[in-house]
């Protein structure tokens, strides 16, 4: 099966995750990306980044936000694949696969900042040009929309973001949950024994909520690790009290022991997925997470952790003590997470698209 994958952006995240383990399923296939960090994840690969590459350092890439509609549209891949695979939130979605060429597309989420999150998405751009922004995103919006059927079939990463394809595309979608590199969490787990601090490990940003959890350890007097770096750490310094620590990005390969040697991880924000509460419960670790998105389908009350409904520092705080009242079993929580694994997620989605290729193309060749 010959085979095209587009990307939007290709960083250090969730996403890369996924694309990783696609590559893996077709190693000759050509990568389309907007922009490239270029980092070890790609060294190899045929990577096709957009001409805004060296114009536009990648950690900028929301700031030609005007541009990305146009470059889609124009994008041409190649005509003689067998099947365009996107992996996609807000832009490779929409890309039109060659006449007679069906188009599966992985979806991590309906454009974040057309629809649910656009409050938090523009608090990052200077005040003075939020106004202009917010009619610009408008007018992306209805671009996305018109480009919803584009894909043959949608593959949501949870059942949450298929329920909001639904809402948004009114398209139905399967649900394949992504990669998780299990094996190095399994084995920290049998190897580092759990010790007294919370842990999270997050992107700190605004809307992934980690003030709540620094302020329920602060009143609680409990122990707490903040891994990750972001525009929002001074902040989150500020009001942090004597038990938090902040030790700043971490490498993939510590990580695995420092979540092995937590009491249990805590997870505030709203995330598609959310890898991370995953990787944790492999390492046999309970999850504090909250009860909305994909942390509702991975973490089982009082039996993998606690859940708790509202983003605020009380509700976490209520979840912190359900969990002191709960004998959790280890092993039980290593096991559930075998679902997620990269054998599982490669299995699922090569019979996935070996069904849409069997199918062919939805739209009408033109």
């Amino acid at each position: 099966m010959k085979v095209a994958i587009a990307h939007d952006f290709i960083r250090h995240g969730g996403a890369e995750k996924v694309l990783e383990q696609l590559h893996r399923i077709w190693p000759e296939a050509p990568v389309h990306t907007l922009l490239d960090e270029r980092g070890p994840l790609t060294e190899g690969w045929d990577v096709r980044p957009s001409w805004l590459q060296g114009l536009v350092p990648p950690r900028y890439y929301r700031w030609p936000l005007p541009l990305y509609p146009g470059m889609v549209d124009r994008l041409r891949v190649d005509p003689g694949i067998d099947l365009l695979v996107t992996s996609s939130v807000s832009w490779m979605k929409s890309l039109r696969a060659p006449a007679g060429v069906p188009h599966l597309c992985y979806i991590y989420r309906p454009m974040m900042f057309g629809y649910e999150r656009q409050d938090v998405f523009l608090a990052s751009y200077p005040r003075p040009l939020r106004p202009l922004l917010r009619a610009l995103v408008g007018r992306i919006r209805r671009w996305d929309q018109a480009h919803a059927d584009e894909p043959d079939l949608y593959v949501g990463c949870s059942r949450y973001i298929a329920e909001l394809v639904r809402k948004h595309y009114r398209r139905e979608a399967e649900v394949l949950y992504p990669p998780v590199r299990l094996e190095p969490f399994l084995e920290a787990g049998r190897r580092v024994a759990p010790g007294e601090y919370f842990l999270t490990a997050l992107r700190l940003e605004s809307y992934k909520r980690v003030g709540i959890a620094v302020e329920a350890c602060t009143r609680l007097g409990l122990p707490l690790k903040v891994a990750g770096r972001g525009p929002e750490l001074e902040r989150l310094r500020s009001m942090a009290g004597p038990t938090v620590e902040f030790v700043g990005f971490v490498p993939d390969e510590a990580l695995v022991d420092l979540v092995a040697g937590c009491r249990a991880f805590l997870f505030p924000s709203e995330e598609d997925f959310g890898i991370a509460p995953v990787e944790a419960m492999a390492a046999g670790r309970p999850v504090v997470a909250l009860g909305r998105g994909g942390p509702a389908e991975t973490v089982e009350e009082g039996r993998s952790g606690t859940l708790f409904q509202d983003q605020t520092a009380d509700s976490v705080i209520a979840a912190i003590r359900r969990l002191d009242q709960l004998d959790l079993d280890p092993a039980w929580i290593r096991d559930s997470t075998a679902r997620y694994s990269e054998q599982a997620f490669r299995d699922g989605f090569r019979r996935l698209a070996e069904r849409v290729v069997a199918a062919g193309p939805r739209r009408r060749l033109d």
